[in-house]
């Protein structure tokens, strides 16, 4: 078996998501499948390590990216005597992933699966050996005797700066996932009263949500995050920010709106977080939550299929420790004594393929379910 060494630039704040901790390990696995594998970790910190002799070399950015050992087979077997990188393309660069919706690992697998067997076209070929190039090994050792390991990540234009003799290729495909701490999450805004002076977002990543909730409502936003080196550019957005995990802490001060997006689901005993919220709200407030349905075509049918793929942002995160419908929602609400609250459907289209469903007379069917990818769920005191 031949081996691969993989250089992956990694930054601090990700080495403290488990999210995407996970989908580091997902990668490796990938290449596993394929390669003898031999992985060095890069950061400024440790900029001088030694380089291990190797058949190929990955090199794998900053960036947080998913590909399968399928694109991997394709860019090495598009290596040769003459070929010495091969670059994949973003997935958002081809066109049939612009009109085919993707919510799952075997979504994404489909897709890809049709744009390497088709040959389709990128909109925006990839020029860059960051976020993701395989190298031959003989090119990258010739790379690093005029450039360090630092350049080499540094430079996006290293392939442009550089004189390679050999050809570059363009074959496979990538995914990568946004700033998992920067959404701006400007579709929660409509849910928050517009006379909250004080509001606490719960999950608040870098401040970009709880930044737009003060300027539109000219309030307070004291954030929750877990993350320490997300919670420090949160403090240059919004007014205060705790770091900590919210099942463990205790908050003294009261608010009138309570903010927590894709939040829920993450949390080990979620009607204690419900009670807590509760207790900490001010008369006539409201909390604002945001979570995923279970009940989502995309779900039912990888389970049909005997596939439930994790994944560092989606459906079925990594760290999602309870899954709901909208059933479930109603029975967590009701159980912890809220009487008052509104749960809002977030739609997708159904596919034509299940369309037959509402010629079946059958209560068990839920074609609502099935449409809906996650809730908006308001609750008031």
């Amino acid at each position: 078996m031949k081996k691969i060494l993989i250089l992956k630039h990694q930054k601090r704040e990700d080495a403290e998501s488990p999210e995407f901790s996970y989908l580091l390990s997902d990668c490796l696995l990938q290449v596993k499948r394929l390669f003898k594998l031999e992985t060095l970790i890069w950061n400024e910190q440790n900029s001088d390590i030694a380089i291990p002799d190797s058949d190929y070399v990955l090199v794998l950015g900053k960036e947080n990216i998913f590909f399968s050992s399928e694109t991997l087979r394709h860019m090495c077997n598009s290596l040769s005597p003459n070929t010495g990188v091969v670059l994949p393309d973003s997935l958002s660069s081809f066109k049939l992933s612009h009109t085919t919706p993707i919510y799952s690992v075997r979504g994404y697998e489909s897709v890809e699966d049709k744009i390497l067997k088709a040959s389709h076209q990128s909109i925006d070929a990839n020029k860059s050996h960051l976020p993701i190039s395989l190298f031959s090994a003989n090119v990258f050792r010739n790379i690093l005797k005029t450039n360090s390991l630092s350049e080499v990540f540094a430079n996006k234009e290293l392939l442009r700066d550089i004189n390679i003799a050999s050809k570059i290729v363009n074959t496979g495909v990538y995914h990568q996932y946004i700033d998992y701490y920067a959404e701006p999450r400007e579709d929660i805004l409509q849910y928050i009263p517009e006379t909250a002076k004080n509001v606490l977002e719960v999950g608040c990543g870098r401040g970009i949500t709880g930044k737009m909730i003060e300027e539109k409502f000219g309030c307070c936003v004291t954030g929750v995050e877990l993350n320490p080196l997300a919670a420090l550019d949160a403090k240059n957005n919004i007014s205060r920010v705790i770091v900590g995990n919210i099942q463990e802490l205790e908050l003294e001060d009261k608010y009138d709106a309570v903010v927590a997006t894709e939040l829920f689901e993450h949390l080990n005993y979620p009607e204690d977080f419900l009670i807590k919220m509760k207790n900490i709200l001010n008369p006539g407030g409201s909390i604002i939550l945001s979570t995923p349905n279970v009940g989502h075509y995309s779900v039912v049918e990888d389970l049909a299929a005997g596939r439930w793929d994790y994944v560092p942002i989606g459906l079925l995160c990594y760290t999602h420790f309870r899954f709901f419908t909208y059933k479930t929602l109603v029975d967590y609400i009701e159980r912890v004594g809220f009487s008052s609250y509104e749960i809002i459907q977030q739609k997708t289209e159904l596919p034509r393929r299940f369309r037959f469903l509402k010629y079946i007379n059958s209560n068990d069917i839920d074609l609502e379910s099935l449409s809906t990818k996650g809730f908006y769920v308001v609750l008031k005191v």
